[in-house]
């Protein structure tokens, strides 16, 4: 309990002593793990979208006109018996007007005598049509077929996902390295002039016996500290930044709990490792 105790007043002394050195400490690792963080949040979405994509590869073929029922089926098994096909479904032009409806409201089309949209089928595909050439190939066998006046496909769309998401996750590793290196830094330095201004008091301690572990400990603990701050002050602001996007633009996924965990644990340590190189000044 005495060297709790001891441990808190030292810790205390060096942030009272060296108030604005400790407060830019502070603001530096809060901006330093912010970036990252935000890094981090936009790749788990960008993940996620690019996973439901996958999920629900579809290729839209627009008609030139509605298909009676016994040429919707033809032309399905059609479709359904070229490669990287998996699955076909017909959508009428009611159907289409309907789905319209019910995602953008009934308002859109107000003003409009007749309906607008055209009748189509959706493609499910594998993922080897994500392969631009293949993409090409499926798509020009298709628009060969007398009733097919155009075909959409998100597969461009996906694989330009998938290179911004390898971009992203490239700049967060960097980011992270580079605020690692920065955080160590800025608490080190922190932590020397603590060491610093209590010369005489860590010379009297030596002078006594105390080991350099004894000595340091209330240091290595006030970089933790530094870092765990730090850390929690970045998490409320991302949830901020996170909710405040979800509620002025699109919906975002926030870190789970075990990731928020993960990610004020590396700030405790980013902060406890500063400390530790700052120890040749004992």
């Amino acid at each position: 309990m005495r060297q709790l105790i001891r441990i808190a007043v030292e810790m205390w002394r060096a942030v009272k002593f060296e108030l604005l050195p400790t407060f830019g400490s502070l603001l530096t690792i809060f901006l330093a793990m912010i970036l990252p963080g935000i890094v981090w949040v936009a790749s788990k979405n960008l993940s996620r979208a690019e996973s439901e994509l996958r999920k629900n590869l579809v290729m839209n073929v627009f008609l030139t006109g509605e298909l009676s029922s016994s040429r919707a089926d033809s032309l399905k098994n059609q479709f359904l018996r070229i490669g990287g096909v998996t699955g076909a479904g017909y959508v009428s032009r009611d159907d289409a007007l309907s789905r319209m409806k019910a995602r953008f409201g009934g308002e859109i089309l107000e003003g409009l005598d007749e309906n607008p949209l055209p009748s189509s089928f959706e493609l499910r595909v594998t993922e080897a049509v994500l392969e631009p050439r293949a993409a090409r190939a499926l798509v020009t066998r298709l628009k060969a077929f007398p009733e097919v006046d155009d075909v959409v496909f998100a597969g461009e769309l996906l694989s330009r996902l998938g290179k911004v998401l390898r971009s992203v996750k490239m700049l967060g590793y960097a980011l992270a390295l580079l605020v690692a290196f920065t955080a160590i830094f800025i608490v080190a330095n922190t932590v020397r002039v603590a060491i610093a201004d209590r010369r005489k008091t860590v010379e009297i301690m030596q002078l006594v016996g105390a080991t350099r572990g004894y000595i340091l400990t209330p240091f290595v603990l006030l970089g933790g500290l530094l870092g765990l701050v730090g850390a929690v002050i970045s998490v409320f602001a991302l949830a901020e930044i996170s909710g405040y996007i979800s509620r002025s633009f699109v919906l975002i996924k926030f870190l789970m709990p075990h990731e928020i965990v993960a990610f004020i644990l590396t700030g405790l340590l980013l902060g406890m490792l500063g400390a530790v190189v700052a120890r040749e000044n004992i």
